[in-house]
């Protein structure tokens, strides 16, 4: 089915080609617009080939050899069929398949860079050579989506070239919990929400009056998308490894840059800001500001204070995340008991993270995010009446992703320092879409608790 499609787009490519070759006039604008349903079409047909393969087990690997898409000028995909270049048997996984559970001869860096540009896998080895040429690539908004949401920060690593080690972990675990919304296309998003108490009961007198009206309240949460960029330098010795892992490393380096500024602005982001930025939780207006708490200091009671405040007037809310800086989660560590001096809270990590755990205080289990961009309470350089830490619900906050997310190098800026400039641009806009979402928590001007 899949490839009966295609050799009716390859068909149609030729003819196009064949128009534009030709002397004769042509609709440019109209042979432009079939050119790009073409090439989404393509896209379309490799990415529910994908899903079928994975259905089945990843059964039908080998695939053609030639580029799709682009509008006629990489071939038609049907000169023949090529198996993925074998690697060498991996010594520990044995030979069957590599270490990434995928068929042998098949890179696990290959299928990661496949996925996250929305291409086939036999295209990845030539895209990679276009960008070690060019220097630009594009990462679609789906990966995209699912890049600002790994469970797990680990890439494996391909097993016929040396990796390139990451450094240590600088993305906070809050951009994994929000809800992500693809948006791409929109303008601007705006998501309802209902206040409660706003439709009321009451009883009445007798039959022959009507009772007093009451509607409910909704209010609208508007999700505006700003420029995100991020800039960084590398050594230009990464070139000198393989294209596929040179466009790995650089484009796994610009995700990371992303959800590390991603990560903070959807906790601290101001759109009042001289540079708009998207509404973070403690400028969102779906919070009431007579909802916030004021702590002085951390003690014994700080924990079971925040989580038993949060929810409404009748009920206590579950399920909430405290997020807090590094400082605080230490202070929170440091508390002693008056008599035997034990350890008042336990702090206990999640498996494989480095950001995110539970506090316990006796019965009572709390989760946590390190979110750096906080202030921290316990620090007497923070000032009094600024908000140090939020708890509530991560999915009360919407993430829009409003396109895909463009990744560019350069050789010409810090050229004589050896340096490659890094670009990478996304528009993307959030905001709290719960009435009090979350519950923030204010530095105390006393030491009193």
């Amino acid at each position: 089915m899949f490839e009966k499609r295609r050799k009716e787009i390859a068909a149609r490519r030729a003819e196009i080609r064949a128009l534009l070759a030709g002397e004769g006039a042509v609709d440019m604008d109209a042979l432009e617009k079939e050119l790009d349903a073409l090439d989404a079409e393509e896209r379309d047909l490799d990415r529910r080939e994908a899903a079928t393969r994975r259905l089945n087990g990843g059964a039908g690997l080998e695939g053609r050899n030639g580029q799709q898409g682009g509008h006629g000028d990489r071939g038609s995909g049907d000169e023949g069929s090529g198996d993925p270049t074998p690697g060498p048997v991996n010594p520990i996984a044995g030979g069957g398949e590599n270490r990434s559970g995928l068929p042998a001869g098949v890179e696990s860096r290959a299928a990661y860079l496949a996925d996250l540009q929305g291409i086939p896998l036999q295209d990845v080895e030539a895209r990679a050579q276009r960008f070690a040429a060019g220097g630009t690539m594009e990462i679609a908004t789906d990966a995209l989506c699912r890049s600002l949401t790994l469970t797990s920060g680990n890439i494996a690593q391909p097993t016929r070239v040396s990796g390139i080690n990451a450094g240590q972990n600088i993305v906070s675990g809050i951009v994994d919990m929000v809800r992500v919304v693809d948006a791409n296309g929109m303008g601007e998003d705006s998501v309802a929400y209902e206040v409660s108490g706003g439709q009321t009961a009451a009883t009445k007198k007798d039959d022959g009056t009507a009772p007093a009206t009451t509607d409910p309240v909704l209010r609208i949460a508007k999700i505006t998308p700003v420029l995100i960029s991020t800039l960084s330098y590398v050594s230009r010795n990464i070139q000198r490894t393989t294209p596929l892992n040179y466009q790995g490393r650089v484009s796994e380096g610009a995700l990371t840059a992303l959800r590390k500024k991603t990560g903070g602005l959807i906790v601290t982001g101001d759109p009042a800001a001289t540079i708009p930025e998207l509404t973070g939780i403690l400028k969102a207006a779906a919070i009431e500001a007579g909802s916030d708490v004021e702590i002085g200091k951390i003690d014994e009671k700080t924990l079971r204070t925040i989580a038993l405040k949060y929810g409404g007037a009748n009920n206590v809310e579950g399920g909430g995340v405290l997020l807090l800086n590094k400082d605080d989660l230490i202070a929170f560590g440091d508390i002693r008991g008056t008599s035997e001096k034990k350890a008042v809270y336990e702090i206990e990590f999640s498996e494989n993270s480095t950001t995110t755990g539970t506090i316990k205080d006796g019965g009572l289990a709390v989760k946590f995010c390190i979110v750096d961009e906080l202030p921290a309470l316990s620090k007497t350089t923070s000032e009094a009446g600024s908000y140090c830490m939020a708890y509530g619900k991560p999915l009360a906050y919407q993430l829009d992703l409003f396109g895909p997310y463009t990744v560019e190098v350069s050789r010409d800026y810090k050229f004589a320092e050896g340096l490659l400039a890094v670009m990478g641009e996304a528009m993307i806009g959030g905001n709290v879409i719960t009435e009090n979402g979350f519950l923030r928590i204010k530095k105390k001007a006393s030491a009193g608790a």
